[in-house]
């Protein structure tokens, strides 16, 4: 345990660097629109999403580079837009208000004067960020020991891409998702590479390697993010009882498909970084839509629409596959303001305003209906009719239902604490008139997982769940998320009727409020860690690693890999076969390499070199696509090859053998792994 913080000591200053990026940009943003406190801190990290993201895309139409000064500057301007509208909100007499009658049950308490804060509100954010804290807690302890050291890297073939693409901003000095598709050596494409732009930036400002900078931004993703996302919807939708807020903290550490899932399976960083977004952005969309919106007052309504504009470009340019998931998320919401709003349109006795008002609710819906044919054909990876490169079931459908169930996924164990909880929250939420509807968002995105996992491959099915590749682990993520309001509704259910229980033997009601609550907060975390976590946990750990026999990347690769920088000119491009951890070369050195990832568009000049370079002394040819290319260095591993078997690391044969062909000149060696220069083709 000792050994395990002591070795992430050095870079806590790059942990404090990535916390601050990914908070205080959207923090000042949203408190410049006059919001209140804990609203700016749960909306800080979608809102600071896009504010990294329009400023990477700017920067380089204003002659800035990729730096904190450029974010910096970007926070400013934003602010200063939403310091302007909320002026025009708070002095507007004439605001069109979207209100369904609202209460404010959401949280309960009192209206502020100004900014200064009564003694309830005191007691509410403390324990609001106590909460989150506890959750801190609880996840920054397991991603430690995922990650094991700041050094570790995700030795998984997506990481190849996420790392080498950090490099490419680097290299570039621009932090834009219109461009950053270009690593793979084929122009400029876009990406959704807002997780890159901020490692990029953690390294450059905190001068640490790029694993240590992603593994940063990854903590303060999962121990931070995600929590205060989940304290925050839990705030709207239930209210702001200590309670409620600590077993939310509890609930958002408790399940295995997030957060841990998404930084070892994949490994989808951009995904996981996305995905805690949506709870935020689903209670911005409930203050705007929903029964318990903030208040009945319009230009607080304003204020929260506006909120909800800022929220969704950087849900969406985190990844795509988010902003899904919020979508199906708040359909029930929408739908049921739009019923309501068509109720009181024709409860109007004045048939000439209520025709014209049919008109433009007609049209609004017909709007809607098209936005999401378009959203939900528009951010689809694939086409419709493309089955061959989805993820294919790996269950019946009755078991993928149990799965749900059992808030568990891929086979694995039940999670019981947790399954109890939810079940236990929706049969709860049943009776609440305000937040039932949240019931049928988590059925919707615990469907969409039946679907992937469950149903034979068929155009219904691709068509429900292609945006996310058919794939059944970004949905158990997505339903996971939502699941977490549920468990903490269920665990405040148990410590009730425990505490009804602790009065009929006479206990008092303080000390069995009390006593309840630990023992249902303490159960759930014990259980939930034990029969979930700590699994799900250790399979993680098993992709981490940087050590002799490391699957892509082992430390005598890095060694040489590390001296290229010295050899190899900055000009020159090195080929090699990046099964074997060769494409890494970019990401160590930021040396081009002819093939930056597994799945690198294969051209004419790239096959050539695949399958004969070690023949380039016989073969002009082969000369050719080597100058075509720029190719002047070539690496080569005998070590472990990564997926050992898989037909596609056996397409280079090219790049083997280099020590005994012509025309190659050794320059470097550590253990296995051997640097030439072509001469060949001189």
């Amino acid at each position: 345990m000792e050994t395990l913080i002591s070795s992430w000591i050095g870079v806590i200053p790059a942990a404090c660097v990535a916390l601050c990026l990914l908070t205080i940009p959207g923090f000042l943003v949203v408190m410049a629109a006059r919001a209140r406190l804990f609203t700016a801190v749960g909306l800080s990290g979608p809102v600071s999403a896009t504010i990294v993201a329009v400023s990477g895309v700017a920067a380089p139409h204003l002659g800035l580079g990729w730096d904190v000064l450029t974010v910096s500057f970007g926070t400013v301007i934003a602010a200063a837009v939403s310091f302007v509208v909320g002026l025009i909100i708070a002095r507007s007499t004439v605001v069109r208000s979207i209100d369904w009658k609202a209460t404010r049950k959401s949280e309960n308490v009192p209206e502020q004067t100004g900014r200064k804060l009564l003694p309830g509100a005191v007691r509410r954010e403390a324990v609001s960020f106590g909460a989150v804290a506890l959750a801190a807690c609880f996840i920054g302890f397991r991603f430690l020991q995922i990650f094991q050291r700041p050094e570790f890297l995700s030795q998984t073939a997506d990481n190849i891409f996420h790392l080498n693409v950090v490099r490419y901003i680097q290299e570039n000095d621009e932090g834009s998702i219109l461009t950053a598709g270009g690593v793979q050596g084929n122009g400029p494409e876009f990406y959704p590479a807002v997780w890159h732009s901020a490692v990029a930036l953690v390294a450059d400002t905190a001068q640490v390697g790029i694993p240590e900078a992603a593994n940063c931004v990854n903590i303060a993703i999962g121990c931070v993010l995600w929590p205060i996302g989940a304290v925050f919807l839990a705030r709207v939708l239930f209210g702001s009882k200590a309670l409620l807020l600590l077993s939310t903290g509890v609930a958002a550490s408790a399940f295995s498909a997030y957060p841990y899932l998404l930084v070892d399976w994949g490994v989808l960083y951009p995904n996981f970084y996305a995905m805690a977004f949506v709870l935020p952005a689903v209670a911005a969309a409930t203050r705007v839509f929903g029964r318990n919106a903030r208040g009945t007052d319009r230009k607080q309504i304003s204020t929260h629409i506006w909120l909800l504009l800022l929220v969704i470009p950087g849900l969406t340019l985190a990844h795509p596959n988010a902003l899904l998931v919020f979508i199906v998320a708040v359909l029930p919401l929408v739908l049921g303001a739009y019923v309501r709003c068509g109720v009181r349109l024709f409860a109007q006795q004045h048939a000439r305003a209520r025709l014209g008002k049919t008109a433009l609710f007609a049209g609004v819906g017909l709007l809607g209906v098209m936005g999401l044919a378009v959203a939900w054909v528009g951010l689809r990876p694939l086409p419709l009719g493309d089955f061959a490169n989805t993820w294919q079931p790996y269950q019946t459908t009755a078991q993928a239902i149990g799965e749900v169930l059992l808030t568990t996924h891929a086979g694995r164990n039940a999670a019981w604490a947790t399954a109890v909880l939810v079940l236990a929250g929706v049969v709860s939420l049943l009776r609440e008139r305000e937040s039932r509807w949240y019931i049928v968002s988590y059925l919707l995105v615990a469907s969409l997982f039946v679907f992937a996992s469950g149903v034979e491959n068929s155009p219904a099915r691709t068509f429900l769940t292609g945006g996310w590749y058919d794939d059944q682990n970004r949905l158990a993520a997505g339903a996971a998320i939502l699941a977490v309001p549920l468990a903490a509704q269920g665990m405040v259910v148990a410590a009730r009727s425990l505490t009804h229980g602790l009065q009929r033997l006479r206990v008092p009601v303080r000390p069995a409020v009390a006593v309840a609550s630990l023992i249902v907060l303490g159960t759930t975390f014990v259980v939930s860690q034990d029969t979930a976590v700590r699994p799900s946990v250790q399979k993680a750990m098993k992709a981490y690693s940087l050590g002799p026999n490391s699957d892509i990347m082992s430390t005598n690769e890095l060694e040489l890999y590390q001296q290229i920088e010295e050899l190899v000119p900055e000009e020159a491009v090195v080929a090699g076969n990046p099964w074997d951890g060769s494409a890494w070369v970019y990401m160590v050195t930021g040396r081009t390499v002819v093939f930056p990832h597994v799945q690198t568009l294969m051209t004419e000049d790239r096959a050539i070199v695949a399958a004969s370079l070690n023949r380039a002394y016989f073969d002009p040819q082969v000369c050719q696509a080597v100058d075509d290319l720029g190719i002047e260095y070539a690496v080569t591993s005998e070590e472990l090859i990564y997926l050992p078997g898989n037909p596609a690391n056996e397409m280079y044969p090219g790049i083997t053998g280099l020590d005994e062909a012509p025309g190659f000149e050794k320059v470097a060696e550590v253990g296995q792994v051997e640097l030439f220069r072509i001469t060949a083709c001189d």
